[in-house]
């Protein structure tokens, strides 16, 4: 008992960063939902897309693609090309999920996000088993934190009836903010590896 609270206090703190993330861009998504969508109950569907989809990118693309009537090919074809890049997160942890029930594999199949495969991937226990249950507390504090948080975006989108025109720029705005970040970071990694060096 002791040995599965330890596992899930570790899976909790590693975790925490990850609530931060998932919080606001969840909140994010679900504004936008409830702006492009043209449902009749946004927060509903935001959460049900959320905890079903568990992809930033598609949750933020799906709500235009409501308001637009897409075909199902297309948003298969459109789903199919966001999400590939999780097919090789699995290949590489095909050895450690080994020997795991079906309906777990397919839990952490469903919730192999850039975050958890990150952790996941560096994360390692004497024991296998003590590996497949951090993987499944990881993922399923994550899957809530970001259904919770886009469930809270839509439910605050919709009663500000925010308009649809001008939110899209939210998602560039997002990714612009986060590729200035990733360059912010190597630029003060490249900088002390230079005064290392010195």
């Amino acid at each position: 008992m002791k040995r599965k609270t330890a596992i899930a206090i570790i899976a909790f703190k590693d975790s925490l960063p990850i609530l931060m993330g998932y919080g606001t861009m969840g909140f994010a998504a679900g504004i936008v939902f409830a702006a492009c969508s043209n449902t009749a109950h946004p927060a509903a569907w935001s959460a049900i897309i959320a905890a079903t989809s568990f992809s930033g990118t598609l949750h933020f693309a799906i709500g235009c693609w409501f308001r637009d009537n897409a075909s199902l090919l297309f948003v298969a074809l459109a789903t199919l090309g966001i999400s590939f890049r999780y097919a090789f997160y699995g290949f590489s942890l095909i050895g450690k999920w080994k020997n795991i029930p079906l309906v777990k594999k397919m839990f952490l199949i469903l919730g192999l996000t850039d975050e958890n495969y990150a952790l996941e991937s560096s994360r390692h226990f004497l024991m296998r088993r003590d590996f497949t249950r951090y993987c499944l507390i990881l993922s399923g504090l994550n899957l809530c934190y970001w259904t919770s948080g886009c469930t809270l975006g839509a439910l605050f989108g919709s009663a500000l009836k925010i308009p649809d025109k001008g939110v899209d720029f939210v998602m560039a705005a997002l990714f612009i903010t986060i590729l200035t970040d990733q360059i912010r970071d190597i630029a003060k990694g490249i900088a002390r590896k230079e005064r290392g060096a010195k």
